[in-house]
This record gives C-alpha cells, structure tokens and sequence, in this order.
C-alpha cells in the first residue's frame, strides 16, 4: 500500500475479499500439535472438494466472521444442497432416458406455458441475476446464499408438484414442456453453480 501510494499515488487493490477465521470445532486454532481438526484428505475423499468448498462458502467466514470447522457441516451440506441437486439431475435423466427424450431447437425454444414451468424459468432468471450481482461485487455469501436457497425450491416444489407430468404414459405436450423446462434449468444452473461447486456443475453440463 506504502509503495503504491508513493509510487503511483493510486490504491494498490481495486477489491479485497477478507473472510473470517476457520477454528477447530472446539473454537481453538487449528493446531498441528493438538490435532484438533479432521483429516484433510479424509474429508476430501469421503465428501470431495465441492462439498469442502460450498460449505465453506456458505458460512460465517464469508461475512468475516469465524467459523467452527466440522464434519457435521460437511454432512449437513451434503445432505440439504449436494444430494438433492443429484437427485434432480438422476430424475431427470432416468425418465428421459425411459422415454427417450431429446433436446431439440424445436421443444427447447417453445415457450412455457404450464404455471410452474413459468415459475421455474422465472425463479431461475432471478437466481442468475442475484448471482451475478454478488459476485460482481465481490459479495461471496451474497452469491452462495441464492443458489443454495433455488436447490430447494427446484427439489421441495417444481420436481415434487411436477411428478405426475413426468410419470404420463402418454406423450403429451405438457410432458415434452416439463422434459424442456428442466433441461433448461438444470443447463443454466450448472453454469451458475460452476464458480462454487465446478466439478458437480462439469458433471451435471456434461
């Protein structure tokens, strides 16, 4: 900062990104000595980066304050965020697969005229704009904190209350909208996750 200001006269950042302390779950400093903290590579093999990384970004740290680092948390993220957006992606891919669905220009650029497939579309704009703007503004929690929030309107309401379309056994265009719909969001949100949680979003693009 010294030699910026006498050498250029201008701050020597355009943005700084301060996140809090991560403690041992006992509120200590993590410690070698101690061994108060888990395996590392344990964690990483049993819940993978992803999960290390969201659920770090989706706590206290990121608004400066300190945060207790425990294998509960890396479970809990695990099973409120990670699984249900697999569950999603499995859903999807099982009745597609069964019904050989593809995405085409055609069924892709219909628009949606079901409520909740409107509502969806809709909740997902937002969802990209808030994103976009937390992080446009260095605002990590402000970022995380939207995603994690849509994974349980996309599970908990559009999938739950859109079952029974997916499960017609005749091929109506109500169902080629659902089939479309999801498709949509699911392409969307895995360029919208990728800076958090990159490898599931690779593998849900994929």
């Amino acid at each position: 900062m010294v030699i910026s200001s006498a050498l250029f006269d201008k701050p020597a950042f355009g943005n700084v990104i301060v996140n809090g302390l991560i403690l041992a779950e006992d509120g200590k400093k993590m410690s070698k000595r101690l061994k108060n903290y888990p395996d590392p590579i344990a964690m990483l093999d049993q819940y993978g980066a992803d999960a290390i990384r969201l659920y770090m970004l989706n706590s206290p740290a990121m608004r400066g304050e300190d945060l207790k680092f425990t294998e509960r948390g890396l479970i809990e993220i695990t099973r409120a965020v990670l699984l249900p957006l697999w569950n999603v992606l499995s859903f999807f891919t099982t009745y597609a697969v069964i019904d050989q669905w593809e995405p085409t220009t055609e069924n892709l650029n219909t628009p949606a005229s079901h409520p909740l497939d409107r509502w969806v579309l809709s909740c997902l704009q937002k969802l990209v704009k808030e994103v976009s703007t937390g992080l446009d503004a260095y605002d990590l929690n402000q970022s995380v904190s939207p995603f994690v929030a849509f994974i349980d309107l996309l599970t908990n309401w559009y999938i739950r209350r859109s079952r029974r379309r997916f499960w017609k056994s005749e091929y109506a265009d109500d169902k080629q909208q659902a089939y479309a719909t999801l498709y949509r969001v699911l392409i969307e949100l895995s360029k919208v996750i990728a800076p958090f949680i990159p490898f599931i979003a690779d593998a849900i693009y994929q």
